[in-house]
């Protein structure tokens, strides 16, 4: 199954299927005559990946090299992007040699960013290993690393030659990771149509045992969700703010819990995220039954319900998680911004929310 991005003057292939990794080497040499490259891997899938690509760009005749890091928010560090500039330098790659990176969103983000920084561009190639970074983070061109503390905080826009999108990936990833991965998809449902957001409820079962054709299907909905909102909107004024649906109290959620014993995964944060501005969009557009469809779905995936406060009290946990929204990338001059539906399938943004709204929409689901 391909897909192909348009966006802008960038044109780049998705291509969704089962075991297709050992097509890489055949793809990389349509775009590229250089048989250098450097595959930027999470150490974890290493052990189970690094033979067999050796295996596939060895028998094409590739001078492939891997760089490991270990995955989570802290790769996405100046330390591990000097690393690998370092790398590239060092083994004299090119503007047409290429970095693939092999993992999810944190690998993405680095390699992606070290790619677009290197010689000011360099071949890239993106092979999400997680649902989240499937549907949403490899797609679209945004690239980062954090600094002191701030998510995100030195960027670019960078589009990458191929995207590999393999099955395999999703069928083997931990069952929390998964479910976190799919809020981000009944977040990309809620915000596009009611026959989308139906197509998730009804096919739960399906997709909770990952029927493999069902998947796909899927895979290929959301991605193209995600294709047709980046093409109106590549750097996020308008439309592609849809996207964030659920993202700024869900955010701020995620980044209020930061011990090892006491987190949400992103998507888990999200959903709760999603929660709280559907309460708030039926006060503010008088809409009816907004949140108790989401609530619905939500079931249906075992998805958070409750914000737990854990070992605090439920108005440390408030006043954390509403200092933390302020702290949101996507707020402007007239302050924080909120995606909000007026019905499933029709989202809007929305400024200059009451305090009181807000902390309430929170509060009544810290348990």
């Amino acid at each position: 199954m391909n897909l192909k991005a348009k966006i802008n003057q960038f044109t780049y292939p998705i291509k969704i299927g089962t075991n297709i990794l050992h097509s890489l080497p055949k793809e990389i040499s349509k775009f590229t005559k250089s048989k250098k490259v450097l595959i930027i891997i999470d150490k974890n899938l290493f052990n189970v990946y690094g033979k067999p690509l050796i295996k596939y760009f060895g028998k094409h005749n590739f001078n492939c090299s891997f760089l490991q890091i270990t995955a989570g928010k802290k790769c996405k560090d100046i330390k591990n992007l000097l690393r690998i500039v370092d790398f590239l330098e060092k083994n004299k790659f090119s503007k047409d040699s290429t970095l693939v990176v092999l993992g999810g969103g944190t690998i993405g983000d680095l390699g992606g960013f070290a790619a677009s920084v290197y010689y000011r561009g360099m071949n890239l190639v993106s092979i999400p290993t997680t649902l989240t970074a499937q549907i949403d983070s490899s797609i679209g061109g945004k690239v980062a690393v954090n600094f002191n503390n701030n998510v995100n905080a030195i960027g670019n826009y960078y589009h990458p030659k191929l995207i590999l999108c393999d099955y395999k990936f999703i069928k083997t990833l931990p069952n929390r990771d998964f479910i976190s991965g799919i809020s981000e998809v009944i977040k990309s449902v809620l915000i596009t149509s009611k026959k989308d957001t139906k197509f998730m409820s009804e096919n739960y079962a399906k997709i909770l045992k990952r029927d493999k054709q069902v998947i796909l299907r899927m895979l290929k909905k959301i991605i193209n969700i995600k294709i047709n909102l980046v093409k109106r909107d590549e750097r996020e004024r308008n439309v592609r703010m849809f996207l964030n649906y659920g993202h700024t109290i869900g955010q701020a959620i995620e980044s209020s819990l930061n011990l090892k014993s006491e987190h949400y995964r992103h998507g888990e944060a999200v959903a709760l995220g999603m929660l709280c501005v559907a309460y708030m969009a039926e006060r503010y557009f008088k809409v009816k039954d907004l949140y108790s469809d989401h609530v619905k779905i939500f079931k249906k995936y075992n998805l958070p319900l409750n914000i737990k406060k854990f070992s605090k009290s439920k108005n440390q946990m408030l006043n954390i998680i509403y200092k933390n929204i302020f702290k949101d990338k996507k707020k402007n001059h007239t302050g924080i911004r909120f995606v909000l539906l007026n019905g499933i399938g029709n989202p809007n943004v929305v400024s200059n929310f009451n305090e009181s709204l807000v902390k309430e929409s929170i509060s009544r689901l810290i348990r």
